[in-house]
């Protein structure tokens, strides 16, 4: 049975004014398996962006509990959410979010840097070899202003992945994006669920991109449940995934996880991470790297 990245219990979000209580969400129940591509439909003012929000640790519910990778993130303070957030949730957001004085590669080292268990060297090598994953070799000391939307999103992507967080939370990615520069974007975060295992959720008000996901759940008036989808838009990212020539990425990110096994038994002989820790880390390398290696022969 496949484990749980994310449990929502009973969930209840209310905003109090002077004379109201206006509830957003009304005892939501989800829970999204690891490695998979989970999407949330629904229209403006429906709740999944507060529902992400809660999902993230960014906000709190008013009622409930949030579960992300095992860990009751519900009544941790700020520090300790902090942590969590640095180590197992991954966040793209439609306005990129990316710092306008930091160039590409820059964006993507913060996270490994707050982390504090990368080098700058480490965080650096890291963040390039991401660069290139989402196509975006020869862009890396570029600033967001130099970048198309598409490309700043891919930026965003790619800080996302960096830490490999147990979770990564989309809220409207393509929102900004043009019908070309969407496909792109999506057809990588297709291949990045499918071949590095990579649970992902997205919430959206597009039906077309539900199509994509390994499970879709719809949200309208603070309550969630399953509704088929219909797409072609699907069509065209799945033409695009499989045409793209990710085998190639595929032995970039084989590269990568040598980086991270490398940081992590640096971090292992200085103590920052106890054996039990680096045995479980080291088996999930291991997992990551037998499903990348049929990508990378290809």
């Amino acid at each position: 049975m496949s484990e749980e990245a994310l449990v929502l219990r009973d969930i209840w979000k209310i905003y109090r004014t002077q004379s109201e209580e206006i509830p957003v969400l009304k005892g939501v129940n989800l829970s999204v398996n690891q490695g998979e591509l989970a999407i949330i439909m629904g229209p403006s003012g429906s709740g999944k962006s507060t529902l992400l929000s809660i999902a993230g640790g960014l906000e709190r519910p008013s009622k409930g509990r949030v579960i992300v990778g095992g860990v009751d993130i519900t009544d941790l303070d700020e520090d300790e959410l902090t942590k969590i957030r640095a180590r197992k949730i991954g966040f793209v957001f439609q306005s990129f979010n990316l710092i306008r004085n930091l160039t590409a590669v820059e964006n993507v080292m913060m996270p490994l840097i707050f982390t504090g268990m990368y080098s700058w060297r480490q965080a650096r090598e890291i963040a390039l070899k991401m660069l290139e994953i989402v196509g975006l070799k020869g862009h890396e000391e570029k600033f967001p202003r130099q970048l198309s939307g598409g490309q700043q999103q891919r930026v965003a992507i790619a800080r996302a992945l960096a830490p490999s967080p147990d979770i990564i939370l989309m809220d409207e990615p393509t929102g900004s994006l043009d019908v070309d520069s969407a496909s792109r974007v999506l057809s990588l975060v297709k291949w990045l669920n499918e071949a590095f295992g990579q649970t992902i959720i997205i919430v959206t008000h597009n039906p077309e991109i539900a199509e994509l996901a390994t499970r879709t759940f719809y949200i309208r008036g603070g309550e969630i449940y399953q509704q088929p989808p219909t797409s072609t838009l699907a069509d065209k990212v799945k033409e695009l995934k499989s045409s793209a020539g990710y085998g190639s990425f595929a032995k970039v990110q084989l590269d990568l996880l040598k980086i991270k096994l490398e940081a992590l038994e640096a971090a292992a002989k200085q103590g920052k991470i106890p054996p039990e820790v680096l045995e479980g880390e080291l088996k999930s390398l291991e997992a990551r790297i037998s499903k990348l290696e049929k990508y990378a022969s290809s």
